[in-house]
């Protein structure tokens, strides 16, 4: 037995080392050693062995987030993660874990493994790092502070909330960062494709235990065509949608440990209870959200066991607290600064004017109201989780998961659960937008993000519903005729919404700022500058990653409210045309994605050291401006007698008030539709022409419900316009001059409605 041992103790070693070495080599390959450690320790709870892969993630992450917590505490720094996961991981392995599956196993997981491997190759194709200005930004700066300081308790932070708010999906990127030496906003997109794998196999795990096998299958299959996984504002929330998985997860063990069903060799309630809580302890760091979206759904799960008598009252509430106190009391412990913000009085807070008290007090008792918090939000959500990119039979689906399961009496318990969770979300939303009475921790949440903990049932109901017609049907056609309906019913699921959830996939990364062109700068700078600091726009802005990317900073950032102190980028960009310099910034470095800076009241006071497709680089320190128009001509010279309204091809021309990177701006891009979004009130136009012009055709549609008096300054001279709802071509008197700086400037008297540019076309 000690020999057995002491070989598993080496074989798992050297697998141990040879996936730390792989993941040394490829960051994508830095989360293999912790899903070896999952599974490893997954023969525990499963037999099969599609499902211990499903739940490994969650316990190898879990495990690896609870170590870093205890680390922290004992003040050990987080480099030791290197060494201390491997010595878990090989002390974990059991050859006779992995004995040869079952021909029938072997092609469930043969086809699970497909469709993971179809989703992770389309999203590697597709995804971006994840650089918009907001939560991106914020969960990529509380990665730097943990690996400087080497501790998930940081002795200093820019604000508070970067302390309180759960390390879990941070310890991943940290992980990944530590192992792999990767950037990380890089790291970032590493555990975003890895979330992705996650969900897959969560989905399946999920489906497979509350429901069967083949509706495991089609809840995978249907991921891809699954509207609501495609919102815009999925993108940004990553701890959250890592969370879905460890949601999945969580359900998925609980109900194995109510109705002991694949149990492994092991039959010890007690060590797969302290899976389920390690496994939604997990899920409370990565996010609190779908923990509390657990804690609903289990509870509803075992009042209606007390009602079909398979559970007292008193079971179901000792039961209850087993499942929900001890993982909270492990988090409070672990994580006390989301409890008691006063324990942080010794910490040192950088930007103390952008505080946010994200702690459990306020949170208990909320009663704010995002912006986006109405009616017509709602029913836009509404409609992009059934009916849109024609998803009519998808939206018939989630009805027959009701419907036909309710008339056969099929899993009544599972579904009255998940849907009662729907239903009080529904509820949460509907109050929010009526009377807005606080519902503690279940009321904290914007409307859309409410919404969007719904995102993992979708796919399991469809399933449902698509198992449930086919069984129904196959009652009254020969099997023959159900394998033409099944045909005729994927091409309606699949083939009709295939091309416009692809476009949206595609456009969903357009909301992400740092492309290409920011990059070679950031390289630019990084290989001339060291420790400056550079003055940035901030909103919608890539200059915000110059700390992730250069060994410098920024002065505005989302974590401090795009302000120092009092000042802000407009105010600063104010006080410059007023010939003040303030907060010693050394570069200034223009996006110019709207809302941003103007380059043109830099580009008369300041060197200008770069132009690229938009990006402007300024010297603060020098005003010698003598060289700028050579700087700036290449790049910008017109060749042809049109600008178009595509600014992936025209971009370069378009320097102040148009957005560039949105997912609107991508999505009518797709569909042949290319304009120049004029998101601002003033929008401005630059270009060194190769020949004179005399004329020019501005051609636009104004989304504004009413005209507005605009003008528009060709060369500093003004022509005023009506710009009327809809459509509007305009021709003008334009004395353009080859050889020379040409500006166009278009002034709305006030800022309302958007303006697409068409076309400005050119005329001797």
């Amino acid at each position: 037995m000690r020999q057995y041992r002491a070989l598993n103790i080496v074989f798992g070693s050297l697998i141990s080392i040879a996936l730390l070495l792989l993941g040394r080599l490829n960051p994508y390959l830095s989360i293999l050693l912790l899903m070896f450690l999952g599974l490893n320790l997954s023969s525990y709870i499963f037999n099969s062995f599609q499902n211990r892969i499903g739940i490994a993630g969650a316990i190898g992450f879990s495990v690896l987030i609870l170590v870093a917590y205890i680390l922290s505490i004992l003040g050990i720094g987080l480099s030791y993660l290197i060494y201390v996961m491997p010595i878990i991981t090989a002390l974990t392995f059991d050859s006779h874990k992995y004995a040869k599956i079952s021909k029938d196993e072997a092609l469930t997981l043969g086809k699970l493994m497909f469709i993971v491997g179809l989703i992770a190759i389309i999203k590697v194709l597709i995804l971006k790092m994840p650089t918009d200005t907001v939560d991106s930004v914020f969960h990529a700066y509380k990665v730097q502070y943990i690996l400087k300081y080497q501790s998930l308790f940081p002795p200093k932070v820019p604000v508070f909330n970067m302390l309180s708010y759960p390390a879990g999906y941070h310890t991943i990127v940290t992980w990944v960062v530590l192992l792999s030496g990767d950037l990380i906003p890089h790291a970032m997109l590493v555990v975003r494709v890895w979330s992705w794998i996650l969900i897959v196999l969560g989905t399946y795990l999920f489906a497979s235990v509350w429901f069967d096998g083949k509706v495991g299958i089609y809840s995978t299959m249907v991921i891809l065509v699954t509207n609501i996984y495609n919102y815009y504002l999925m993108i940004y929330i990553h701890p959250n949608f890592l969370g879905f998985y460890f949601f999945m997860a969580t359900l998925s063990l609980f109900y194995l440990i109510v109705h002991k069903k694949d149990t492994s060799q092991c039959n010890n309630r007690a060590i797969l209870i302290v899976f389920l809580i390690l496994i939604t302890t997990g899920t409370l760091f990565v996010h609190p959200y779908e923990f509390q979206a657990y804690v609903f759904i289990a509870a509803v799960y075992l009042l209606l066991s007390v009602y079909y008598k398979e559970l007292t009252l008193k079971q179901a509430i000792l039961n209850g607290l087993l499942y929900f106190v001890p993982p909270l009391v492990i988090y409070a412990v672990l994580n006390p600064y989301f409890w008691w913000p006063e324990l942080a009085s010794n910490v040192a807070i950088e930007y103390p004017w952008a505080h946010i008290g994200v702690s459990v007090n306020n949170l208990a008792v909320f009663t704010g109201r995002n912006i986006m918090d109405t009616w017509d939000r709602f029913r836009f959500m509404v409609n992009w989780a059934t009916l849109r990119n024609y998803s009519y039979f998808a939206s018939l689906l989630l009805v027959a998961s009701v419907g036909i399961p309710l008339s056969k009496r099929y899993k009544l318990k599972e579904l009255a659960s998940l849907w009662s969770f729907v239903l009080f979300v529904l509820v949460l939303i509907l109050n929010r937008l009526t009377y807005n009475v606080p519902v503690p921790f279940y009321g904290t949440a914007a409307m859309e993000r409410m919404f969007l903990w719904l995102t993992p049932l979708f796919p399991v109901f469809i399933a449902v519903g698509f198992n449930a017609l086919l069984s129904a049907l196959s009652g009254l056609v020969s099997s023959k005729k159900i394998r033409v309906i099944t045909l005729v019913f994927l091409v309606f699921l699949f083939i009709v919404p295939a091309q416009g959830i692809a476009y949206d996939m595609i456009s969903d990364e357009a909301n992400y700022y740092v492309d290409a062109y920011n990059l070679e700068d950031f390289e630019w700078i990084n290989e001339r500058f060291s420790g400056i600091t550079v003055m940035n726009s901030c909103d919608s802005d890539s200059g915000q990653w110059i700390p992730f990317f250069t060994s410098n900073t920024v002065l505005f950032s989302y974590v401090n409210y795009c302000r120092v102190y009092n000042y802000t980028s407009k105010t600063v960009e104010a006080l410059i045309q007023g010939g003040i310099v303030p907060l010693n910034a050394t570069l200034a470095y223009i996006d110019t994605n709207y809302p941003s800076l103007n380059p043109l009241i830099f580009y008369t006071r300041f060197k200008l050291l770069r132009y690229n497709n938009g990006n402007w680089i300024f010297d603060l320190t020098s005003k010698n401006t003598s060289e700028n128009y050579n700087v700036l001509k290449s790049q910008i010279m017109l060749c042809k007698n049109t600008i178009s309204g595509n600014t992936y091809e025209d971009g370069r021309y378009y320097v102040y008030g148009f957005k560039k990177k949105y997912f609107m701006v991508e999505y009518f891009h797709l569909h042949g539709l290319d304009y120049a979004w004029l998101f601002g009130q003033n929008g401005t136009i630059i270009f060194v022409p190769c020949k004179n012009y005399s004329r020019l055709t501005i051609s636009f549609i104004s989304f504004s419900p009413d005209p507005i008096n605009t003008t528009i300054l060709i060369n500093e001279i003004p022509h005023a316009i009506i710009a009327n709802p809809g459509d509007n071509v305009y021709g003008l008197p334009a004395g353009v001059q080859s050889g020379t700086l040409n500006i166009i400037e278009i002034k709305k008297e006030r800022n309302e409605g958007l303006f697409l540019i068409k076309s400005i076309e050119f005329s001797d």
